[in-house]
């Protein structure tokens, strides 16, 4: 059976990103000094495996003709993307105005530890300092900014994803008008007319996540030299007080 040629370049670029899945990391490895380099880096190295397992998951499914189950993991992708050029541009704003700010940290710690959970949730304890994690919408919006057909690739994601028409009576069940019957089961397979575009999304999220996490590592030496320098700074100010 010949390889679809979205699968095969999904597969390329897997293998590209599995190569920056590290399984340890200093805590200290980048900065003796300044925290924001380890919340960026603790950040990017937990996405990637995020981001690896979503995608490696996903072509399996596409591969096994489960195509309903493998359209959840690509949104998935997609907002891993999305959520990845928050991270990139607080790194890209440091960078470009030579300084770090206060927001710069807040944004990070959102990053990383964010959630909506309700305040009177179980989970959550009485005592904890609650950061509320921004709506993914808000990351897709952005992403169409930068890549244009982005959110109307994830909007008719969510429309197959979600229980709607298209999730549920278009995904697994076939009308004959006919012969005045309706069969079930799975619809999505890969003569489908969407097939290409369902694949080619999942290329799509790839290519822009590990963008994005290039533009991160090309920005990452002079983020790190700007963030000791504001530790540098702070202590030499308290000093002088």
């Amino acid at each position: 059976m010949v390889e679809h040629p979205n699968i095969a370049k999904a597969k390329e670029l897997m293998a590209k990103l599995s190569k920056h899945c590290v399984k340890t990391m200093q805590n200290k490895e980048f900065s003796n000094l300044s925290k924001l380099p380890y919340k960026v880096m603790t950040f990017v190295n937990a996405m990637n495996w995020r981001m690896k397992e979503c995608a490696e998951a996903a072509i399996l499914l596409f591969e096994s003709d489960l195509t309903h189950p493998a359209l959840m993991l690509v949104r998935s992708a997609m907002e891993n993307a999305a959520i990845t050029i928050k991270l990139a541009e607080v790194v890209q704003n440091v960078v470009e105005r030579r300084e770090v700010v206060k927001d710069d940290d807040n944004q990070l710690m959102r990053l990383l530890f964010g959630n909506n959970y309700r305040k009177d949730d179980p989970y959550i304890e009485p005592d904890d300092e609650r950061l509320k994690a921004e709506r993914i919408g808000k990351h897709v919006k952005r992403a169409e900014e930068l890549y244009p057909g982005f959110q109307q690739y994830y909007s008719y994601l969510c429309e197959f994803v979600h229980p709607n028409s298209d999730g549920v009576g278009q995904s697994f069940s076939l009308l004959h008008i006919e012969e005045n019957t309706t069969d079930f089961g799975p619809q999505l397979n890969s003569s489908h007319e969407l097939y290409d575009a369902f694949t080619i999304t999942l290329v799509l999220a790839l290519s822009i996540y590990i963008d994005q996490t290039e533009d991160i590592d090309d920005r990452l030496e002079d983020f790190i030299h700007l963030c000791d320098i504001d530790i540098v700074k702070k202590v030499c100010n308290s000093i002088k007080k």
